[in-house]
């Protein structure tokens, strides 16, 4: 800050007469100084004049000086001390002098100061209004919150409350404000509450919460601590769910309709590993359980994976060949070129390498039971002949032996594949289908019996639960994804992936995300949701994709409804609400 340009300097061998002529031509204050430049004080014509009067002109030149003075190199280093205690001050820098009086530069630092805080007064204003904008921006904000959010202080005074208040609770934010929470508590507007036990833990706290005229909503309160750690303020957010809490009320009851309906119409079918609720598969079992006790030979029909073998396993122990042995041979398990042996074993020397005391066949091991011939379809030809002369007359010949063998077994075979194509292209002899194919069964696709799926699903997710140590449940929804696969590999594939899920889960209840990747969802999803939508949306949806599954899969009313698990008129009436076309048998 600079109040004067630099000051007149003159040294201290000046005469009283120079001085005289001196302050005729230039005003005061001069700096005197000696030779070295060192200052000796300051010349003010008011002091000088004053001086002469009272001591005369005979004095030396430093007689007639304020000694009164400070030096600085900046002005705005002077203390308030230093503003009370001398006349002048002195600015030195730049090997240049100026010399200003007390009062002049107290006046030009209050100026300076009075504009800086009027600077500082114009900076706070704008501060303040772009903070007051930002503080109703917020309120708006908050207001416009569909929950109602309710903060206290750490005494519990509410501070704020927001609008929805009105719509929970039928009453103002005025209500509430400055009022404890103590006191609504005892007033009744406000029960269970979360803020107290907030108060009191300082912890999150969660409830339901039902408010005087019947409005219930979810709450929860989280406190917020200040820079030491004390409990500062607690916010408090609540839900309205009281259209939920009436619809789990709802689902509730029916499903405890359900239950009761299940079990009034339901017909289980369970025997050993076999288990099933679909009328196709009751059907096979009652046929499987008509003819266990006879001998004939029973061909069985079916998708790999259906359960073929656990199905020719069922009618052995029905049979009353149950106590002898069930021997499985899987025709495409082993080699064409050892095949013959396997089955009917060989005598001792028979080929180079066998055994020194031969070896009993399959066949021979099944003596008394059952021999199960599994993926019948792949048997060369020269063994079919073979084949079929066991199943005429019972009898067989071991490799490199002489003498015919007989044997009491009951034959039951399978395949997955259309034997009367194969015998067109003289890939199967056609008499041998023909005594294999006594008592035909059919043995229907997983898909074909969805009703199958979620029993078997509880059924294996019990069984590998046990055999790895587990108790993994899975929700309703993934239950309601497994149950709308096709399984083109049948129990089986759905057997695999129940292993899957209980050795890879992540946490004890298996939800959508934690299926097999390569499951199907596309077509299957309950409800693509890109953002919050209300329940009621949410569930029609939902509701309508189901329906769309049911009605592709299962083309009738009448079994879209046992399917799930509703009445018929049900199923109508909902397809006639979503605008579904159908013609029903």
């Amino acid at each position: 800050m600079e109040v004067k340009k630099e000051s007149l300097i003159v040294f201290s061998d000046i005469s009283i007469l120079d001085v005289k002529a001196l302050l005729k031509i230039n005003s005061s204050p001069f700096i005197v100084m000696k030779n070295h430049l060192e200052i000796l004080g300051i010349l003010d014509e008011g002091f000088f004049l004053k001086r002469l009067d009272s001591d005369g002109q005979n004095q030396e030149i430093t007689a007639y000086l304020n000694t009164s003075f400070v030096v600085v190199d900046d002005l705005d280093k002077l203390s308030e001390e230093d503003m009370s205690t001398y006349d002048f001050v002195i600015q030195h820098g730049d090997n240049q002098y100026s010399c200003h009086p007390i009062s002049e530069v107290r006046e030009v630092l209050l100026k300076k100061k009075m504009k800086s805080l009027i600077s500082l007064n114009e900076s706070l204003k704008k501060e303040l209004e772009v903070t007051r904008k930002k503080v109703k921006e917020l309120t708006q904000i908050l207001h416009s919150s569909y929950d109602e959010i309710f903060v206290t202080d750490a005494s519990g005074n509410t501070l704020f409350v927001s609008e929805a208040c009105k719509k929970l609770t039928g009453l103002p934010p005025e209500a509430f404000i400055n009022k404890n929470i103590k006191e609504l508590v005892e007033k009744g507007l406000i029960n269970n509450s979360v803020t107290l036990k907030t108060m009191k833990t300082k912890a999150i706290h969660s409830a339901e919460q039902t408010y005087p005229h019947g409005v219930t909503v979810f709450c929860t309160a989280k406190p917020i601590f200040d820079e030491e750690g004390n409990l500062y303020r607690i916010v408090s957010n609540s839900r309205d769910i009281t259209e939920l809490v009436e619809m789990k009320s709802q689902l509730n009851i029916v499903n405890l309709r359900n239950q009761r309906a299940r079990h009034e119409n339901s017909r289980t079918v369970s025997f050993n590993n076999f288990i099933t609720n679909s009328e196709k598969m009751v059907k096979v079992f009652e046929l499987a359980e008509k003819v266990a006790p006879m001998d004939s030979s029973i061909f069985i029909h079916g998708e790999t994976g259906v359960g073929k073998g656990v199905l020719a396993r069922v009618i052995h122990d029905l049979s009353s060949r149950k106590d002898k042995n069930f021997i499985q041979v899987n025709c495409g398990a082993i080699p064409s070129a050892l095949i013959e042996s396997e089955l009917f074993g060989y005598e001792s020397g028979a080929f180079t390498g066998a055994n020194k005391h031969g070896k009993k066949g399959l066949v021979e091991s099944a003596d008394g039971g059952t021999l199960f011939l599994d993926e019948i379809g792949e048997m060369p030809l020269d063994i079919q002949v073979k084949i079929l002369h066991l199943v005429q007359d019972r009898t067989f010949m071991k490799v490199g032996g002489t003498k015919e063998k007989k044997v009491n077994i009951r034959i039951i075979s399978a395949t997955n594949k259309d034997l009367k194509q194969m015998i067109k292209n003289n890939q199967f002899r056609e008499d041998l289908y023909y005594r294999l194919h006594v008592v035909p069964m059919e043995i229907p696709q997983l898909r074909e019996r969805k009703e199958d799926i979620l029993l078997l699903t509880d059924y294996f997710l019990k069984k590998f639960n046990e055999k790895y140590g587990q108790s993994i449940t899975i929700d309703d929804h993934s239950k309601l994804i497994l149950q709308l696969q096709d399984y083109p590999g049948n129990v089986r594939e759905l057997e695999n992936v129940i292993e899957q899920i209980v050795v890879t889960a992540r946490k004890p209840i298996v939800t959508i995300e934690d299926l097999p990747s390569d499951l199907t969802y596309k077509d299957t999803a309950l409800v693509n949701l890109t953002g919050i939508i209300p329940l009621k949306k949410a569930l029609e949806e939902t509701e309508k994709q189901l329906l769309s599954q049911a009605l592709s899969t299962y083309k009738s009313t009448r079994k879209m409804a046992k399917a799930l698990e509703v009445s018929q008129t049900t199923i109508m009436r909902k397809l006639g609400k979503y605008q579904f076309s159908y013609q029903d048998d």
